[in-house]
This record gives C-alpha cells, structure tokens and sequence, in this order.
C-alpha cells in the first residue's frame, strides 16, 4: 500500500471536494467556512502537488480538467466513506440493514431469551444476524467498553456494582427448582437435597453461587460431585444415577420435554434470578443498538 506523501494537507481534499460540487470559489469557500482567498490559496496548493490545475475557469465557472474528472470519483468515495464511518449515526433501518449483532451470553440465555429474539428480528429485520460469543462476565463488561461486542445477556444474583458507562435492565426473573432422575424421588426435603450428589453449574467460571452461598447462610454443604460449565449435557448425566441438579425453572422445563426428569421446589430460600441486559449507557449506543434494545424490552417486558 502506497501512503500518501508526509506533509500532505489532508484538507486540501475538501478543497476538491467543494470546488468540483459548486464549481465555484466563493459558494466552495463559504461551505468550508473560510475567505475565497485563503481557498484560492489552498486550490493552489492542491495543483502544485497533483502537478495539474485541476480547474479552469471557462464561461464563469470552475470546470474540472480531465485529471480532476479521472480523480473526483475515488475522493468523493473515499469522503462518503469516512463521514459514514466516523460520523455518522442515521437511523438505524432495520428492514435493509445488514447489521451483525456481538452478544456475550450464558447458556441459559439461549434457552430463555434468543429464540423469541431470534424470531422477532427474523421477522422486522431480516438481514440482521446475531453472534453468540461465550466468556467471562468482567471480560464481556470490558468488550463492551471497547466496542468488540454489543451486549452481554445474562444472570446476575447479586447485586453488582457496574463501570460508570455500563448500564442494565432486568430482562425476567426465575426461580430454582431441583432437577431429579425421574422415579428416583417422590419429594424433596433439605435432608434429601443435603444427602445427594448434585452436578454445579459454573456458567461465568464462578464456582460458589447463590446456592452453595444460601446453604452457606444454614451452616448446610452440598456434595458437589459434577461441575460442569453449562447446563446442555446434566440432563444426560442424571438420567439412571442419583444425581441431581439446581436450574432456573425456564431451562428445566425445556429439558424436562425432551429428558426423562421430575422438578422439584427447593426445599429453601434462595434470591430469585434475574436474567439481565448489561450494555452501554444509553447516550452512548449507537442507533442500531438502540433498536436492538427496544426489542428485547418489548418482547420480555412489554416496554
């Protein structure tokens, strides 16, 4: 790639730009703000490194030469180009758009959420895709920041304290329920949870959650004989053993259709879950997220 020459005045391709648009050095001098004889200077200059006068006044107007005409296509290119790029945010036109959306999310977010917003942007904006990246929830906070994904849909069971620029909305709430063989048990008691061998899903790589955190509170320990990092495989696992599991009630109940399991009420208290949509701060997301935004609300709150 050949750069262009060091010293060159990039603003002289404004220069161009506004002489060939109005073919005239005043209205192309007012459009850039300046005097016509600051403008005629900087036109000069522009012909002294092209090696060509560019414009020529013939019948009271600025008429490009023949280089002008050969070089005015890629200018006007390059220019529309970096205005899109760098400064523009139109609204976003989601029935033409070919947008790719970046979403970190946890494994329970594509049971719970992304068919219904999958679905949904399908039908009102069918050149837009979705790509699902799967990582560690304070690295999604900072790609968000960075601008390499564009929200991160997930669990929160807590509280959070987020940067100064990341913002949320809870999505939905869940609750747990106790995933079981089926047959194995006709009830759930504390004991009975206690006594099992359970499978812990670590789905942010954090391997002492709200569950292990409340029996905690009991002074109780579970037996952790499984951890896994998500939740596709634990309905294999149990099936003919005595293990159990902990899920959120959506994901259960999706797996109970399709697995030979019972569901069971946790035999005590834990925070309900809350399934969230962390990106940045409103006044900085760009059109197109903001739509994206407005979807989801729609969809799973109504707003």
């Amino acid at each position: 790639m050949h750069l262009i020459p060091h010293g060159f005045d990039l603003n002289l391709i404004s220069v161009f730009y506004a002489i060939y648009k109005f073919r005239n050095v005043t209205q192309a001098a007012e459009s850039l703000y300046i005097s016509p004889s600051a403008f005629s200077h900087a036109l000069n200059r522009l012909r002294t490194v092209l090696n060509d006068p560019l414009f020529i006044r013939i019948d009271g107007k600025m008429q490009p030469t023949k280089k002008a005409e050969a070089i005015a296509p890629t200018i006007i290119k390059s220019l529309e180009i970096l205005s899109l790029e760098l400064f523009s945010d139109a609204p976003f036109d989601n029935k033409n758009a070919a947008y790719e959306f970046s979403i970190a999310a946890t494994e329970y977010t594509l049971f719970s959420v992304l068919p219904l917003l999958i679905q949904r942007c399908r039908n009102l904006a069918p050149h837009v895709s979705l790509k699902v990246v799967h990582e560690n929830k304070n690295n999604s906070f900072k790609n968000i920041q960075l601008g390499k994904i564009d929200f991160t849909i997930g669990y929160s069971e807590y509280e959070e304290t987020l940067s100064k620029n990341i913002d949320s909305f809870v999505c939905f709430t869940d609750r747990y329920v106790v995933v079981t063989p089926k047959g194995k048990y006709t009830s759930m008691s504390l004991d009975e949870y206690i006594q099992a061998n359970h499978i812990r899903i670590s789905t942010w790589h954090e391997h002492n959650g709200v569950i292990d955190q409340s029996l905690k509170n009991l002074g109780l320990m579970r037996n952790i004989v499984i951890e896994l990092p998500n939740i596709m495989s634990s309905p294999y696992m149990i099936e003919n053993s005595d293990l159990i599991i902990t899920l959120p009630y959506k994901a259960a109940n999706i797996l109970k259709e399709i697995h030979p399991i019972t569901l069971f009420e946790l035999p005590f208290h834990v925070p309900e879950y809350e399934v969230q949509v962390f990106s940045l701060k409103e006044q900085e997301l760009n059109s197109a997220q903001t739509w994206l935004i407005n979807q989801i609300k729609e969809a799973f709150i109504g707003k």
